[in-house]
């Protein structure tokens, strides 16, 4: 029987910035909630929506799948599509079996899909639509682990202002008003822009793929994420990187981005956010250009050299012929490609995987059980959210050896 759910309060400590501290609202459950267990698959329709999803998310295409299962690219196109909602249940089970998922997987709600339209890709332009499409499903995997999750956790509601901007002092008035908004002021560095943002309801994740042709990506919508792409060894790039991804969920709601257009919109609006135009100005000319002053600008206000060379050309604090010798400068010392020095410290996501250690301590979901709701394999689910499934070890068992006799 289960007891009426009640709200327990308590503090995960998740953010000790100055400025920003957020808790997680747990939800528990009684210990006698009961599951039903029933044999073979559930009497639901197939959801092909959930089949093309994991295919996507294994990046495999049709053809790949059938020629897997011993099946038609037809079939597999016909099971995706609606059109067969009753397939043979050897098929069912060699799906998941091929994409790392229980057959009842295929058998529940399909949940929120994240729509093209609905995400930005950092360098675009130069990411394979198929990566793409994989990163996408990957997303759409978490946002189904997220929905469940919050069942037992209030997550911090999500509290992104929708500002359209194009030309450079909108821009600017933009990520002020941003500032502003969420209580950070427009004269001082920020303390951790991955916990400003996580503040702000949004996830940031560092999982999703393991490509140099992903910097970062963002999802706009009831489930905001941003991937983070650590791969590249350069915090000052992270930093930068989230900046950009929150342009577009502020700027470019409902706006296809990708375009020279809207790519360079984003870095002024991330360089706007990170280093404000009068507090950054007062200080840059606080001393002559020189590298030594760059990096003590770098050490505060957690920007790249690059962004701040560039920051100050945009300001217009130094001329055409310092920007480019600057740069010139950089990318002869390699730093441009392999890594600046002085890199800042960089705290990393913690809203998602801070819920998920709280699972099986904090309240009574364990980890495992949150695998076998979701009709996960515990190697889909470590993909998916970074986090392992505990090998459940059972009592030991004694076994009486079987003696050997002679016959005869």
């Amino acid at each position: 029987m289960v007891t009426p759910e009640r709200l327990l309060r308590f503090s995960l400590s998740l953010l000790n910035s100055d400025h920003l501290r957020f808790n997680l609202l747990l939800r528990t459950v009684a210990k006698q909630r009961k599951r039903i267990a029933v044999p073979g698959l559930t009497k639901n329709a197939f959801v092909g929506q959930r089949l093309q999803l994991a295919r996507e998310f294994r990046d495999l295409t049709q053809k790949q799948l059938g020629e897997k299962v011993a099946a038609s690219h037809a079939l597999v196109s016909l099971c995706e599509s609606g059109k067969r909602t009753d397939p043979a249940t050897d098929l069912v089970e060699a799906f998941g079996t091929v994409l790392g998922f229980e057959a009842d997987f295929f058998y529940q709600p399909t949940g929120e899909i994240f729509k093209e339209d609905e995400c930005s890709f950092r360098h675009r332009r130069s990411t394979p639509e198929r990566l793409k499409t994989k990163i996408r499903a990957h997303a759409s995997l978490l946002g189904v682990v997220l929905d469940r999750l919050r069942g037992y956790f209030k997550f911090p509601s999500l509290n992104i202002p929708r500002i359209p901007a194009s030309t450079d002092q909108e821009i600017e008035k933009a990520a002020e008003q941003v500032r502003l908004h969420w209580g950070l002021g427009i004269d001082a560095p920020l303390s951790e822009i991955g916990r400003v943002m996580e503040h702000a309801g949004v996830f940031i994740v560092a999982h999703l793929a393991e490509s140099s042709q992903v910097d970062a990506f963002s999802r706009d919508g009831s489930t905001a994420i941003i991937f983070l792409n650590q791969s590249v060894q350069s915090t000052s790039r992270w930093i930068f990187d989230i900046g950009h991804e929150c342009a577009h969920l502020v700027m470019h709601s409902g706006v296809q981005t990708g375009t020279q257009e809207t790519e360079a919109a984003a870095d002024r609006f991330a360089a706007a956010f990170l280093l404000p135009r009068t507090a950054f100005a007062r200080e840059f000319r606080a001393s002559p250009l020189s590298w030594n002053h760059v990096f003590k600008l770098k050490k505060r206000w957690k920007a790249s050299a690059a962004a701040i060379v560039k920051r100050a050309y945009d300001l217009r604090l130094i001329d055409a012929v310092e920007y480019r010798q600057s740069f010139k400068y950089m990318s002869a010392r390699n730093w441009r490609k392999g890594g600046e020095p002085c890199e800042p410290d960089f705290k990393g996501p913690e809203l998602l995987s801070t819920a998920l250690d709280a699972l099986g301590t904090r309240i009574e979901l364990t980890v495992e059980e949150l695998c076998k709701d979701l009709h996960f394999t515990p190697e889909a689910f470590l993909t998916v959210t970074g986090t392992s499934v505990p090998t459940l070890r059972g009592k030991p068992v004694e076994v009486i050896p079987i003696s050997t006799t002679r016959v005869g």
